[in-house]
């Protein structure tokens, strides 16, 4: 087929071959029909592909539905995953690890490129050492299916509204796939009725689960639209005879109508709540809300690496942005004079503070807030830092909370970022203001997904 040939008005949906030459910001295939970018979900660089194509569209891309494949540019591989190709989460699975890190560095390299970036070194990504069964919490959505049985699991590849049950993920422990049968299986049993979004009525709405990985604590966090509740307390009774395992149990009471799994009000109906985890070198206390990272023994590999990235800066205040329960923080405190730590989530906060008496750092300070309000208060006080780290949420930072991260004019700032794209903009506002990008690293805590950490050194 002439792939010069442009069809302004693809009316119906056409089966045609392509050649992917590169990967979407999500770690999709990318491929080229005339004058148009097609996204195919579920191809990599290299292969060549039978798709239809009609007049669906994603992000001004046509997006495209394998029919086969006709070359592949890399091996694949049986993945161990019963849900593969379903689920939306672990779409690398059927690709050897190595090549999976080889298509995040493309990725990083894509990133940086875009926009106009150029970094004095790049290193190769680091690989996890765990490749299964190495995340710490899972969260679960409740749903309803075709025929209006009850479902617990993961959100169906591409179809956020639609849930499939899910009996074994490869990424959780075996504990907390255990965990999710039961929750299910005993809701069935019971008769409890599921959340429906388009009603607002129902009960069920998230299950979250996290297990510690250096001890035996497991604590769940199951949101509902309505508690006290009786189903409730019987649904979580029934659970707990057959996981005697779980250690900590919260209900979160969720009445608005957004689809998250927070709310107003949480109830500790076992244990304390929370759960003290030991990473790096120091131990955590995490609660329902608290961000931690999901890859315990890959994140204390993160933490040793922002170290070793300010040993030219030891002595001086140090300033960490979005610093969640303190990882970042209290691993840079044995390096600075002082550590600052900004976090919007209050629960996060209170965690930090005790996870910083809990380790004896007596120099580390956490305060709650906006990170622009908090940079806006610290800039009229005239306080100045060595060192800024900005770990932000995957969008990237608040174009706000840029401009006063920008005033404030630090001599060298560490990137954080799971998102190398929304990375690499912000860079930009960097670079512009007269910094250079001294090193990245990547360091990858996500094995079989697109996601990878990146962590970058800037001078001023």
């Amino acid at each position: 087929m002439d792939l010069s040939h442009d069809r302004q008005h693809m009316k119906q949906p056409e089966l045609i071959e392509l050649d992917v030459a590169g990967l979407t910001s999500h770690g999709d295939g990318l491929a080229c029909y005339g004058s148009k970018e097609v996204t195919v979900p579920g191809a990599i660089p290299g292969d060549r592909v039978e798709v239809w194509v009609g007049r669906r569209k994603k992000r001004g891309r046509l997006v495209a539905r394998v029919e086969q494949f006709l070359e592949h540019g890399v091996p694949r591989q049986e993945p161990p995953c019963p849900h593969f190709g379903v689920c939306g989460g672990c779409r690398w699975q059927n690709l050897e690890y190595a090549e999976q890190l080889l298509l995040k560095q493309r990725m990083i390299g894509d990133a940086l490129r875009e926009s106009g970036i150029l970094a004095e070194t790049v290193h190769p990504v680091v690989g996890s050492e765990d490749l299964f069964f190495y995340r710490n919490k899972m969260e679960f959505s409740f749903g309803r299916g075709f025929d209006g049985e009850l479902q617990l699991g993961l959100h169906v590849r591409q179809r956020y509204n639609r849930v499939f049950n899910l009996h074994s993920c490869q990424l959780q422990s075996e504990l907390s796939n255990k965990v999710v049968c039961s929750f299910r299986d005993n809701a069935i049993r019971l008769q409890l009725p599921v959340y429906d979004l388009r009603s607002h009525e129902g009960l069920l709405r998230f299950l979250v689960v996290r297990t510690a990985k250096t001890s035996a604590g497991v604590l769940l966090n199951l949101v509902v639209s309505s508690y006290p509740d009786n189903g409730v307390d019987e649904l979580v009774a029934g659970v707990l005879d057959e996981v005697p395992e779980i250690t900590d149990i919260v209900i979160t009471l969720h009445s608005g109508k957004a689809q998250v799994a927070t709310g107003e009000r949480e109830f500790v109906v076992k244990g304390s709540g929370r759960l003290r985890e030991k990473c790096g070198l120091l131990e955590f206390e995490i609660s329902p809300q608290s961000f931690f990272q999901t890859n315990t023994r890959q994140a204390g590999r993160l933490y040793a690496l922002i170290n070793g990235m300010v040993e030219r800066e030891c002595g001086e205040d140090f300033l960490d942005l979005y610093c969640g329960t303190g990882g970042i923080s209290l691993h840079l405190a044995q390096k600075a004079r002082h550590v600052l730590g900004v976090e919007q989530v209050v629960e996060a906060v209170i965690d930090a503070r005790r996870n910083a008496e809990w380790n004896g750092i007596s120099n580390c300070e956490f305060v709650a807030g906006k990170a622009e309000s908090i940079l806006g208060d610290l800039r009229a006080q005239g306080r100045q830092f060595g060192v800024v780290v900005v770990d932000p949420p995957r969008p990237g930072v608040h174009k706000e909370a840029m401009k006063e991260i920008l005033r404030i004019s630090a001599p060298v700032v560490i990137y954080v970022s799971c998102n190398p794209y929304s990375m690499a903009e912000d860079m930009g506002h960097f670079t512009r203001s007269g910094y250079r990008v001294e090193t990245v690293q990547p360091i990858d805590l996500f094995p079989h997904t697109p996601h990878c950490e990146v962590v970058a050194r800037l001078v001023r």
